[in-house]
């Protein structure tokens, strides 16, 4: 990879040297001597088609593994896009991203037919491709680059990461190679394959724009790969793979249309995600049972007592969880686990994930001014567990209007009734409390790292004077977080 790169550069700086009039570091004199005249030049198109024979060598490479999955689904989960090959993306938590709706039709609805892309990964007919293009589809036929169509089945789905598997009945097959996402750099080429509006085996050519995108749909686990290699509707389950030929992530969705910003789901992600589709037909995560922040500038500052300059901010820990067991506490800021250094709530998260359900991780915490090592033996995560945390509240000064938390308002909001604290009746628009992202129905459990029994203790809590703020804990719906309400202005 690295040496086709350097190819391209070398390619670049001939062709600079030769439009600025100089080359090997020496000044034209007006004297052409006929032998080396032509030489730069013939330097300048050897490299050039070298990064073109590079292309070229993946697109054949890559053909008989890439297909085409087309889908039939009944009339009730059809889609409401309309084009010559459906919408792909249709039912995907990233669909109002990008979907244009067009009214339905008052006539009975009748079957779609849906497209995208996959990528053949073993000699057993296995083929990766998005869950969104076979979700609710009734029939699944997979095309080959040589025409030939197969039935298929669907093996496997994975929602959470937008990714299934299905199979098919051949044994001819060439299978694609991964490669190492996280070893790719960016600026690389990357090389996108599929099928984009139906037009079998298009092949599109960039850069990896960036690695790491996230924030796209809430409860999704999201590590994608940005490039503006082409991408379009049917392109979706196709590979996007380095300039060795091997698959570096699987491409999922754009930011629109023509706006040459599309996502792929990183291979780092896929890849143990695929073993256990192909196994067992679902995936079981491991978890440790923690809501995690960032810890941001102005959490450190309003946490004091020398908190560390990176981590994640522990905001909720589950009951019955392993790390509960362990002894982590809602205020800890996790620094390290299994000997690496933590920066976010992210790189937690993908730690743990790399892990077997069951095994036992070294978890370093800071608290109250002190390191301390937890061991802590994950679990499977249960369904439906929460996978982010969210955002909170305060009063007084700081725009708020409180009132306690009985048992019967805490049944309400969907808490233990045993839960103390004041809930958030008011915010007033334009102060501390609304900048913080305070909402009405937010219950505060603590402040500034003591909790708080009601109303009262929460209201002169927060009105003594910090000047870093008031660091609060609340609770909103099924989430813990925490908020700093800055100081009056």
């Amino acid at each position: 990879m690295a040496k086709s790169s350097d190819g391209l550069r070398a390619a670049v700086l001939t062709t600079s040297a030769l439009l600025f009039g100089w080359a090997g570091g020496s000044c034209s004199t007006g004297v052409k001597p006929a032998a080396s005249a032509q030489a730069p030049e013939a330097s300048h198109t050897s490299e050039a088609a070298r990064v073109d024979d590079k292309f070229v060598a993946v697109a054949e490479r890559l053909a008989p593994s890439v297909v085409r999955v087309t889908t039939r689904q009944r009339a009730s989960t059809a889609m409401t896009f309309r084009s010559p090959d459906g919408d792909p993306f249709e039912g995907t938590p990233f669909e109002d991203f990008f979907r244009r709706l067009e009214p339905r039709s008052s006539e009975p609805p009748e079957p779609r037919v849906g497209m995208g892309s996959g990528v053949v990964i073993d000699h057993g007919g296995h083929i990766l491709t998005n869950q969104h293009v076979v979700a609710g589809a009734e029939n699944v036929k997979v095309t080959f680059v040589d025409g030939k169509e197969i039935d298929a089945k669907v093996v496997g789905t994975d929602p959470k990461t937008d990714l299934a598997v299905i199979k098919v009945d051949r044994s001819d097959l060439t299978p694609a190679e991964f490669g190492d996402s996280d070893k790719m750099h960016v600026g690389e080429w990357v090389i996108a394959i599929g099928n984009p509006f139906g037009l079998d085996h298009s092949v599109t050519v960039g850069v990896l724009s960036a690695k790491g995108r996230y924030g796209f749909a809430e409860g999704q686990l999201e590590d994608f790969l940005q490039t503006d290699a082409s991408i379009n509707p049917g392109n979706s389950g196709g590979p996007l793979v380095n300039l060795d030929g091997r698959v570096v992530g699987i491409n999922t969705m754009i930011a629109g249309i023509g706006t040459g910003v599309g996502f792929a789901v990183s291979e780092g992600i896929a890849k143990p995600i695929v073993q256990q589709l192909i196994e067992h037909g679902t995936v079981t995560r491991p978890y440790i049972g923690v809501v995690m922040q960032t810890l941001t500038p102005e959490l450190r500052q309003a946490i004091g007592n020398g908190a560390p300059e990176k981590g994640a901010l522990v905001s909720e820990v589950q009951d019955g969880s392993p790390a509960q067991k362990a002894g982590i506490k809602a205020g800890d800021i996790v620094v390290e686990v299994q000997g690496k250094a933590t920066e976010d709530s992210r790189e937690v998260q993908r730690v743990v994930l790399a892990q077997k359900v069951g095994e036992m991780l070294d978890v370093t915490v800071w608290r109250d001014g002190k390191e301390m090592t937890m061991k802590v033996q994950s679990a499977a995560l249960p369904a439906g567990s929460p996978a982010a945390p969210g955002r909170a509240g305060p009063g007084g000064d700081l725009g708020l209007e409180l009132q306690t938390l009985t048992p019967e308002l805490a049944q309400r909001f969907g808490l233990d009734p045993t839960t103390k604290g004041a809930v958030v009746a008011g915010v007033r628009p334009g102060s501390p409390a609304a900048e913080a992202g305070v909402r009405s129905g937010d219950v505060i459990v603590g402040v500034d790292r003591a909790p708080v029994a009601n109303a009262g203790d929460a209201a002169k809590d927060l009105g003594t004077e910090r000047a870093a703020g008031h660091l609060v804990h609340v609770r909103r719906g099924d989430r813990a977080l925490y908020l700093v309400i800055p100081k009056p202005r």
